[in-house]
């Protein structure tokens, strides 16, 4: 008796899954078929915008950084008297390289 019930439960779950997948498909379906032109777009956006934009996602090592024994006791001194880590620091370089660059490396939209 259990089962039949069960059974019958996921009947009504797996025919409104189905509806339900098929309207995600159909969505899915029409939002590839855009014609943003993220060039332009990304020229469009000021470059707060832009810089908040690329900080978004997942985060991965990008290179090892080099430096010179002075440099280091330079960030060292930057990272305390900032109250920021070495990396938040660092990551300062990338608005830097958004106000040279940014407009002319499109973001993905």
């Amino acid at each position: 008796m259990a089962q039949a019930i069960n059974g019958k439960a996921q009947q009504k779950r797996s025919g409104t899954r189905r509806a339900g997948s098929r309207h995600a498909e159909d969505f899915v379906a029409k939002s590839e078929k855009h014609d943003i032109d993220a060039a332009a777009q990304t020229r469009a956006m000021d470059t707060t915008a832009r810089v908040i934009a690329r900080d978004q996602g997942i985060k991965y090592t990008i290179y090892t950084l080099r430096g010179t024994e002075q440099q280091k006791r330079l960030l060292d001194y930057a990272a305390k008297r900032e109250r920021k880590s070495q990396q938040k620091i660092l990551e300062e370089m990338f608005e830097i390289l958004d106000e040279r660059y940014g407009a002319d490396v499109p973001l993905d939209f």
